[in-house]
């Protein structure tokens, strides 16, 4: 006879990297709930002795990748996965490619581990599907964290820019499916099918899903959360109208989008354009480079980023897909509002009053529009400032966390 763990059994959990500042797995210690959390690299009891003596820059590289919340006897590492992902990137190979390949191993352990010590299964959508399919002795609930919208919906979006907006697409040509066989893509695209419970942190994510035909009942929308800090990082921004993007330069993101709109709104001589951005295709940076009142900036320590997102007049990330946006949190977190799409988290987290303004995915003339009219509106209202940093303060990782107990009760 077959045992069937019940909600209230442990969870393993996995993931690659420091997704969500592992709000997840810590809100399964705090509730008792984690059985085990396995990830690539973390700063085990081993890893700090081993850097105790390293610079202080390493150091803090270190304790980055560590939660104090989460026991770090439940931690356990596949550094292996590392090795293998920092060769892969050397040789020049696909980082899509290589992530697939690599992910498997999270869902692998993840599956052994939920067998060996009858748990239940929490795992992010890139690791699931292994897991997820494996055969067990017990019945492990399956929990699922989609935090990206689903791909069909994904390429289907990013295809249709791509023909309107031709040149644009490199960031999806070069990372499409055509890439991976047919095992990786059905891994990414079918997982869900296999949850008994999902978690998206927008609604727009939900919508996705539900698009691929998963049951509304089926998924919870928890929003990621933000520490608010005491106070933003510097004084009300000067009367000039500067607006600021952070994030990859893609087409996802909707930066050509943007470049377009700025070139076409009706704003003040003195207004600038900051796109703080690591890496950014080469179409859309000859398009930036082109078009005048806009700066580049490959990216910034966060101490400095705060003080930009203090000093802008608005922060613009007009994403044509977006799982949820953790930018536009931060920008408002230090009283910048945000413009952005329905494509986001943004319609989740309020409106006009709260300093949040939409446009439509993808319409160039809208967004001018609406940069022309906050061009004119937003320099020197405080109020507005004021209104976006206490709506960020509604979205609390505690909140989050509160959330992610609540549904798995």
């Amino acid at each position: 006879m077959r045992a069937t763990t019940t909600a209230m059994n442990p969870y393993v959990c996995a993931f690659r990297g420091r997704r969500d500042s592992y709000q997840v797995p810590l809100a399964l210690a705090e509730a008792g709930l984690l059985d085990q959390f396995i990830t690539d690299a973390y700063a085990t009891r081993a890893v700090r002795s081993l850097t105790s003596l390293a610079p202080v820059s390493v150091r803090a590289k270190v304790a980055f990748r560590s939660e104090p919340g989460i026991p770090v006897a439940k931690v356990r590492c596949l550094w292996g996965t590392t090795v293998i992902e920092h060769l892969r990137h050397r040789m020049g190979c696909s980082a899509r490619v290589t992530f697939n390949m690599l992910d498997r191993n999270f869902s692998w352990a993840a599956a052994k581990q939920a067998e060996r010590t009858r748990s239940s299964l929490f795992l992010y959508s890139p690791y699931a599907w292994e897991a997820f399919t494996a055969r067990y002795s017990h019945t492990p609930r399956k929990v699922m964290f989609q935090y990206h919208p689903h791909p069909e919906l994904e390429r289907r979006i990013l295809g249709d820019d791509a023909i309107r907006f031709p040149g644009f697409g490199e960031s999806f040509s070069g990372s499409g499916g055509e890439e991976l066989g047919e095992e990786f893509v059905r891994r990414e695209r079918d997982a869900w099918q296999h949850a008994d419970l999902i978690f998206c942190a927008s609604t727009f994510t939900r919508r996705s899903l539900i698009e691929a035909g998963c049951e509304e009942s089926k998924c919870v929308i928890a929003p990621y959360g933000i520490d608010l800090p005491p106070t933003a990082a510097g004084d009300l921004p000067a009367q000039a109208f500067h607006v600021l993007l952070v994030g990859s330069g893609g087409q996802r993101k909707g930066l050509h989008h943007l470049l377009l709109a700025w070139q076409r709104a009706e704003l003040p001589a003195d207004s600038k354009l900051t796109l703080v951005c690591r890496v950014i295709d080469r179409e859309i940076e000859r398009l930036a480079t082109s078009t005048s009142r806009v700066e580049i900036v490959r990216g910034l320590a966060q101490g400095k980023l705060d003080s930009l997102y203090a000093r802008s007049s608005l922060f613009v990330m007009p994403s044509l897909v977006e799982g949820f946006g953790q930018v536009y949190l931060e920008a408002m977190a230090q009283g910048c509002p945000v413009l952005g799409t329905a494509n986001t988290c943004l319609p989740d987290l309020g409106g006009e009053a709260d300093g949040i303004f939409t446009v439509a995915p993808g319409n160039v003339d809208e967004l001018a529009a609406a940069l022309t009219r906050l061009g004119r509106m937003l320099p020197g209202d405080a109020a507005l400032r004021q209104a976006a940093r206490a709506c960020s303060g509604r979205f609390t990782w505690t909140a989050f966390r509160s959330a992610i107990r609540e549904a798995l009760a």
